[in-house]
């Protein structure tokens, strides 16, 4: 019927593949390049759709594109990859503050055009657009080029290849993502958008209805400019501020919590200024000094939570409607989505896999496969939910045994060939900590299995050790669990029945999990945000933790993704080997393979 590449080029950006309304592949480029957040056409994703097309023996019919106005500046740089926290600081000093303050017309890209230890974007020949005005006829040049590349890559007619609207495509993804179907108010809040920051619209199977939007939430800006005030890494580092928030002393966040409170506001449908300062970061930097740390962090989420409840509350009560789902980039805010949940208002929730900018791509294909059926007069049952998020690229066991021996594994380690779950799960049982890179990779943010790091959950001292000889993160972050569905109950409070297969919803604990998941909860308030794991969904990683279970006692076990600080999840066996050998892992799953530290 109908094949569609979708493509997303900004930062995060990705490709995915939709035959006959169903999402066959879906990956993000930092995977491949090893630069996370890497933006620019995703070639080495395209590459990994098309051979996946040709194993369905499909021509790629229709290419989308999304986002209408490049920042071109921006595109070049890749600030999400290159920068530095004291660039980050660098661009506030001498870019925005000449613009905003001294009426001064500064070129972005002139002032990091030299820098050599940057990696500049190379996928569309458009450098003599960077210095000229964003106008309508820049940018329709530019995308112009978008186009005619992305047409001989795909060796598809740039007659196919059309640009979609940045906003649309999240809308699109958060509502056809989800099994339901039913009529949804479907936000959106984010830091850039084709025309706005922040929309409202009703979602059914007749399609969308935007009944607001703005440029004026702010509320994604204001938690990027706290994180680099807190001296982390803005675009990058904002689940960290968050980890940090339950920490916050009581009487600091009171103290830090007066200077935002009065900057926005609901207004009607839209998050608007209140009291409107020159600058966000400069204000900030100002009326936060002397303040501490943690009543910052507390202090910005929640601010955060507040206004993103009344929104949803003042939207409920216009349109009537109480299901809802949400989208952008601070969709990814867990601990603001449960406030939300919590709301009397609120009937269902639901947030997609990877909510920010990086599924764009995948929104792209929905949004293509809803027009091209309504211009069929088809009804658009075609089109599928995710029923899983293993979208990526597998490996055999012959292209692991050739990374095993060029990475001579065998003269440095123990390999164990046939390894099966009640082994892994012992191991686990003893303090043992595992990855695994197994199966097909995961799409998004977050581990789910295949590219997973496992631990028992059940030892306090395994945060530490992870943290220290392992991921290298900061002390207070918490870790996550996968749990069983069928002892979800005992886990996790949620009085509304939500179903998180993605960890992309944070709930309170029972007293059991804080017994038997206390190193997978986060030790300040004892949320936790939960994989929720059905056989059907990962048979294989279910049996892992099936066998644990039958040891321990424990229906689940510590996840947490197998990466380094730094880097991006782990594409396939030669950087799972590049981590091991960096780390202090006890030992790695290569599909049959487990490979052990002797």
């Amino acid at each position: 019927m109908k094949t569609i590449l979708g493509i997303h080029d900004g930062h995060d950006s990705s490709a995915a593949l939709m035959i006959d309304g169903v999402i066959v592949a879906a990956a993000q480029e930092e995977r491949f390049t090893v630069r996370k957040g890497d933006c620019g056409c995703p070639v080495h994703s395209i590459t990994y759709c098309l051979k996946v097309a040709e194993l369905f023996e499909r021509n790629i019919e229709e290419v989308v594109v999304v986002t209408n106005s490049v920042d071109l500046p921006v595109a070049k740089i890749k600030p999400k990859y290159n920068y530095s926290v004291a660039d980050s600081v660098y661009e506030q000093h001498n870019y925005w503050k000449p613009l905003l303050f001294e009426n001064k017309n500064v070129s972005l890209y002139d002032l990091f055009k030299d820098r050599e230890d940057f990696v500049f974007d190379n996928s569309y020949p458009y450098y003599h657009l960077i210095n000229k005005q964003m106008d309508k006829k820049t940018i329709d040049q530019a995308n112009e080029i978008r186009k005619k590349t992305i047409a001989a890559k795909t060796n598809v007619s740039v007659d196919n290849v059309r640009i979609l609207t940045h906003e649309h495509c999240h809308t699109f993804y958060s509502y056809y993502s989800c099994p339901d179907r039913q009529l949804s108010l479907v936000l959106t809040s984010e830091g850039f958008g084709d025309y706005s920051n922040g929309t409202v619209s009703l979602m059914s199977l007749d399609g969308r209805k935007e009944i607001a939007h703005t440029k004026n939430n702010h509320l994604v800006h204001i938690y990027r400019y706290i994180t680099l005030l807190l001296g982390m890494k803005p675009d990058h580092h904002e689940y960290k501020v968050m980890g940090l928030a339950p920490y916050a002393n009581q009487k600091e966040l009171e103290k830090s919590y007066k200077v935002f409170q009065n900057i926005l506001k609901v207004n009607g449908l839209n998050i608007d200024y209140n009291k409107k300062p020159r600058d966000l970061y400069f204000h900030f930097k100002e009326q936060l000094e002397g303040h501490r740390f943690d009543g910052i962090a507390g202090a910005v989420q929640r601010f955060v939570e507040i206004l993103l409840c009344e929104w949803v509350e003042a939207c409920i009560k216009e349109t009537n409607v109480s299901s809802m789902r949400f989208s952008g980039g601070l969709a990814q805010n867990i601990k603001a989505c449960k406030k939300i949940v919590e709301l009397d208002c609120v009937d269902s929730f639901y947030v997609s896999p990877a909510a920010g900018d990086s599924s764009l791509s995948i929104g792209a294909c929905y949004h293509a496969m809803w027009d091209y059926l309504k211009s069929k007069n088809i009804n658009d049952d075609i089109i599928k939910p995710l029923d899983n998020i293993y979208l990526g690229p597998k490996f055999s066991n012959n292209e692991i045994e050739k990374a095993l021996d060029k990475n001579f594994i065998a003269s440095k380690y123990k390999i164990i060939n046939g390894v099966i779950p009640q082994d892994i799960a012992e191991r686990l049982s003893k303090g043992q900590i595992i990855a695994r890179c197994s199966g097909r990779m995961e799409f998004g943010l977050r581990a789910l299995g295949n590219r997973s790091i496992m631990a028992d959950p059940r030892k306090y001292d395994t945060v530490r050790k992870i943290n220290i000889a392992i991921k290298f993160r900061d002390f207070w972050m918490p870790f996550t669990p996968t749990i069983l569905a069928e002892r979800k109950e005992d886990y996790i409070i949620n009085p509304k029945g939500i179903f998180s297969p993605y960890m992309t919803m944070a709930f309170e604990s029972t007293n059991l999990a804080k017994k038997h998941l206390i190193a997978a909860i986060h030790p300040a308030d004892f949320t936790i945000r939960p994989q929720i794991l059905k056989k059907e969904s990962n048979p294989k990683y279910y049996e892992i933790i099936k066998s644990f279970e039958k040891l321990t006692g424990v229906g689940g076990i510590l996840n947490t993704s197998f990466n380094l600080h730094g880097y991006p999840i782990v594409l396939g066996p030669e950087e799972a080997i590049f981590t091991f050998n960096n780390s202090e892992l006890d030992g790695l799953i290569l599909e049959d393979y487990l490979i052990l530290r002797n």
